[in-house]
C-alpha cells in the first residue's frame, strides 16, 4: 500500500497566549437628549394605557412585558441599557432581532436603509414605567441614564395578536387545537407559571403542565383550547409566543421507498471500536438481526406501535452501522455500537406528542453518556428568525454541556413552496444540520425535497452541509434487517446518520484524541463547496463519506489540526505551519475554526454567549504586526443572500475559507490571532467570569511548486506528529 500522508495532530503546541488591550474611540449618537425627551415620553404613555387594560388576573406580580427597540448603531452587548432599567425598577426577560429604518442614523451610508437591531422584552409594572417617564420628562436621569436613553428608537406595547404565529381565524372554533406557548418565565419563576395556568383555565383552556419544559428564561407549555379561547389565552402579559403545535416529521418517508427484493448478508465483525455507543432515536427496530451491533430501548407508550416505524428506525440505525449499498453489494464494519431509543408512539404523526417524545430525548441525553447522536426527526415547521424552538434550545445547550457531536435532518420539504426552510433541530448552532444530495458521484445537487437555509444568526450557514440522500434518479440503497433486503430510499433521515457515521470512523480508526469540535472542523474543512451553488442550499459543502479521506492530506499539501481551550482575556496565537525556505509561487491557505458554545434561548438576537474574533497577521516572522482579512463577513456569506449586521458573524460558532495568496513575500511566518468573545443575556461578561470555551482550528497550506511540503513542515516543526492508526485499513468509499 502505497504511503499516505495523514493529519498532522498537537499543532497547539506551537500556540501561545498572550494580552492584549482593548478600546475605541467616542460612539456618535443619533439623537440628543432633549430629542429623546420630545418622542420616549409619549410612546410611554401608550403604553402605560394598554398596561392599564389589561385583566389583574392576566398580569402575575402586577407587571407587563413591553418593547424597548434600540437604534441600530447600538448592537453591541456593551451598550445593553442596565442603568436605565436598574433606576426604574424594569428587568429584561429577553429579545429578538427587528428590522427598521431609524429616523436618524449615525452613518451616511445607512441613510434610507432598513437597518437590523435589537428588540428587547421588558417586564416592569406601571410604577416602574412611569419612573421611566419621570426619568425623561424631568431630566433627573444622570450622565449614564442619559447615554442609553439616547441609544433607545422606540418602546411599544406588544399587541396580543403579534404574539400568535398564524391566523387564528383560519381554525375551526368547534374544535379544541392543541397549541404551543412560550412563557417568559423561567424555572425559578413559579408563580408567573403558575399565573399563567390559573388564567388559561379560566378562559376554558387546558394546560399540560406534565409537559412543561423549560430552558433558559423561557418555558415552553402545550395547552389544549378553541381558537377563541386562544384568543383569551395570548392576553396573559407574559406569553411571548403561541402557535398551532406543528406536527412532528413523521418516520414515514415522504419521498419514496422501494423494495428491490435483493438479499445481503451481515458482516460477521464486530464494531471497530466496542467502547463507544452512539445513541440513534427513532421509531425503533423490532428485531434481533442487529443485536450484535445494536440495542433497543423501548418505553411503555412506545411498546406498540406501526411498521413503518419500524422500518424507518431500522434503515436509520443500518445506516448507521454499516452506511449505504454501493456497486459491491458489501455491507461495511460498523465503527461502534447503538443505542437504538424508540421515542414514535403508535400515535405518533398524527396526534400532537412533540414533547413526549422530545422529554424521552432530552432524558437520555442530560446524564452525557453519548458522544454520538443522530436525530432524523423533528417539528416538521419552517425556523422564524425571531424565535427559538424547545427542540433547538434544550438540544443546544446539552450538545454544549457534554461535548456531544450530534447529526440532525433539516426536513424534507424543500420543494414545498413557503415551507423549504430548515425545520428544528436543524437550526442548532453546537450540531451539524445535514441536508441531502441527489448524487453520490462528482456531478451532483442539493437534492429537490431537501430543506434550505440560511439559519438564523448566529448560525446562518445552514444547512451546515449535504451528504447523499437518495433523488428518484438516484435512490439511497440501505439494507434493512426487517425485510433482509435492500430498499430503494430517499430524504435528509439517510442523509445525517451517514455524517454521523463518518464523524465516528474518523474518531475510531485513529487512536488521536479528538473532541468534536475537532470532528466538526474536520469535516467542514474537506467539504467539497460546489462554488456555483448557493450557501442556503449547501452549507460548506458535501461532506466526504469515507473517513480516511477526511484523515489524508491531499497532494503536495499539509493540514494541521490544533485543539484546546481558548481563555477570555488572552489572545491565542496560533501559528500556520509554512516550510522553512522562501516561498517564489502562489500560497493557498484553508482555515476552518469551530466551538461549542453556551447559548441564552430567551436571546433569539444574541443566540451564542461565546464568540471568536480572528485577526490574521501575514507576516509575522519580520516583525510586521500589519493584519489582513481573512474570516471577514464577506468570506463566510454570499452578500446576495441577505445584508447582515455588523459584527454578527463573530457570534458564528463555525467559520471556514480557503485564500489564495499570489505576491511573493505577502507571507512570512504567518499566525492567527484569536479572541475568545463572552456575553450572558445579551450582556458583557468580565472575563474574569467569562468560562473557558473549547475549539478546534483546521489548516491546510499548499504552496506552488513545493511538492514535498509536508515532509518539510514535519521537520521544521518536530512537534507536530501524524494522527495514529493502527490497522492497516485499505481505502474504500465505506
Amino acid at each position: 500500500m502505497a504511503e499516505r500522508n495523514l493529519l498532522l495532530g498537537k499543532g497547539e503546541l506551537l500556540s501561545s497566549q498572550r494580552g492584549f488591550s482593548t478600546g475605541g474611540g467616542p460612539k456618535k449618537y443619533p439623537y440628543s437628549f432633549p430629542e429623546i425627551q420630545e418622542i420616549l415620553p409619549g410612546q410611554i404613555r401608550s403604553v402605560e394605557k394598554e398596561f392599564d387594560s389589561l385583566p389583574a388576573e392576566a398580569k402575575p406580580r402586577g407587571e407587563g412585558v413591553f418593547e424597548l427597540i434600540l437604534h441600530p448603531a447600538f448592537l453591541a452587548k456593551s451598550y445593553y441599557p442596565v442603568n436605565i432599567f436598574d433606576a426604574a425598577g424594569l428587568r429584561d426577560v429577553g429579545s429578538k432581532e427587528v428590522c427598521l429604518r431609524p429616523r436618524k442614523v449615525t452613518r451616511k451610508r445607512d441613510e434610507e436603509k432598513d437597518l437590523v437591531s435589537a428588540s428587547i422584552f421588558v417586564a416592569g409594572s406601571v410604577g416602574s414605567l412611569r419612573r421611566l417617564r419621570t426619568m425623561i420628562e424631568d431630566g433627573r436621569a444622570n450622565k449614564k441614564q442619559q447615554s442609553e436613553l439616547r441609544e433607545i428608537e422606540e418602546i411599544s406595547w406588544i399587541d396580543s395578536r403579534s404574539c400568535f404565529k398564524g391566523e387564528l381565524s383560519n381554525y375551526d372554533d368547534e374544535n379544541p387545537k392543541q397549541y404551543e406557548i412560550v412563557l417568559h418565565a423561567g424555572p425559578d419563576e413559579k408563580d408567573i407559571i403558575d399565573s399563567f395556568v390559573k388564567y388559561t383555565k379560566n378562559c376554558g383552556g387546558d394546560p399540560q403542565v406534565k409537559k412543561m419544559i423549560q430552558v433558559g428564561k423561557l418555558t415552553f407549555l402545550p395547552v389544549w383550547a378553541t381558537p377563541k379561547v386562544m384568543s383569551c389565552v395570548i392576553l396573559h402579559a407574559f406569553v411571548r409566543v403561541a402557535r398551532v403545535m406543528p406536527p412532528l416529521r413523521s418516520a414515514v418517508p415522504e419521498v419514496m421507498r422501494n423494495n428491490l427484493s435483493e438479499s445481503l448478508s451481515l458482516p460477521e465483525e464486530p464494531a471497530l471500536n466496542e467502547d463507544v455507543v452512539a445513541a440513534i432515536f427513532d421509531g425503533g427496530l423490532g428485531t434481533s438481526d442487529l443485536s450484535q451491533w445494536a440495542d433497543e430501548y423501548v418505553w411503555d407508550d412506545t411498546d406498540t406501535t406501526y411498521g413503518n416505524f419500524l422500518l424507518h428506525g431500522n434503515e436509520v440505525t443500518s445506516t448507521y452501522l454499516f452506511g449505504r449499498v454501493d456497486d459491491s453489494r458489501v455491507l461495511g464494519q460498523p465503527y461502534t455500537k447503538v443505542d437504538h431509543f424508540r421515542v414514535l408512539a403508535k400515535d405518533s404523526g398524527r396526534d400532537p406528542d412533540l414533547y413526549d417524545v422530545l422529554l424521552k430525548i432530552k432524558s437520555e441525553l442530560e446524564y452525557g453518556d453519548y458522544r454520538f447522536v443522530n436525530l432524523s426527526l423533528g417539528p416538521r415547521m419552517p425556523i422564524y428568525d425571531d424565535e427559538v424552538h424547545a427542540w433547538t434550545a434544550v438540544l443546544d445547550q446539552l450538545c454544549s454541556r457534554h461535548g456531544i457531536f450530534a447529526t440532525v435532518a433539516v426536513g424534507n420539504d424543500g420543494d414545498v413552496e413557503g415551507a423549504d426552510r430548515i425545520q428544528p433541530p436543524g437550526d442548532m448552532v453546537n450540531a451539524l444540520s445535514i441536508g441531502s444530495s441527489d448524487r453520490s458521484g462528482s456531478k451532483w445537487s442539493r437534492a429537490p425535497y431537501s430543506c434550505m437555509g440560511p439559519g438564523r444568526s448566529p448560525g446562518y450557514i445552514k444547512p451546515d452541509g449535504l451528504a447523499f440522500g437518495g433523488s428518484e434518479a438516484e435512490p439511497f440503497l440501505v439494507f434493512n434487517p426487517m425485510t433482509a433486503s435492500i430498499n430503494a430510499v430517499c430524504g435528509t433521515s439517510y442523509s445525517a446518520p451517514m455524517v454521523l457515521r463518518t464523524a465516528a470512523g474518523i474518531a475510531s480508526l485513529t487512536d488521536y484524541d479528538m473532541s468534536s469540535n475537532a470532528l466538526k472542523s474536520l469535516l467542514v474543512h474537506t467539504a467539497d463547496p460546489k462554488k456555483s451553488t448557493m450557501r442556503k442550499e449547501v452549507g460548506w459543502g458535501r461532506f466526504k463519506e469515507d473517513p480516511l479521506k477526511v484523515l489524508e492530506c491531499d497532494d503536495e499539501s499539509a493540514t494541521v489540526i490544533f485543539q484546546g481551550n481558548l481563555v477570555k482575556g488572552e489572545y491565542l496565537r496560533c501559528p500556520i505551519p509554512m516550510p522553512n525556505e522562501v516561498l517564489t509561487g502562489a500560497v493557498e491557505i484553508k482555515a476552518t475554526f469551530c466551538i461549542q458554545a453556551h447559548t441564552d434561548p430567551e436571546h433569539s438576537l444574541n443566540y451564542t454567549r461565546s464568540g471568536i474574533g480572528v485577526v490574521f497577521r501575514p507576516r509575522v516572522g519580520v516583525l510586521e504586526e500589519d493584519t489582513s482579512d481573512f474570516f471577514g463577513i464577506g468570506s463566510q456569506y454570499y452578500r446576495s443572500e441577505r445584508e447582515h449586521r455588523d459584527g454578527a458573524h463573530k457570534w458564528e460558532t463555525c467559520v471556514h475559507r480557503n485564500k489564495k495568496f499570489t505576491v511573493p513575500g505577502q507571507l512570512v511566518d504567518p499566525v492567527f490571532d484569536i479572541e475568545y468573545f463572552s456575553r450572558e443575556e445579551s450582556r458583557n461578561v468580565h472575563y474574569q467570569s467569562a468560562p473557558d470555551v473549547g475549539y478546534a482550528l483546521v489548516i491546510t497550506v499548499k504552496a506552488e511548486g513545493v511538492t514535498d511540503i509536508y515532509n518539510k513542515i514535519r521537520q521544521r516543526y518536530s512537534v507536530l506528529s501524524p494522527v495514529n492508526i493502527p490497522l492497516d485499513i485499505s481505502l474504500g468509499s465505506q
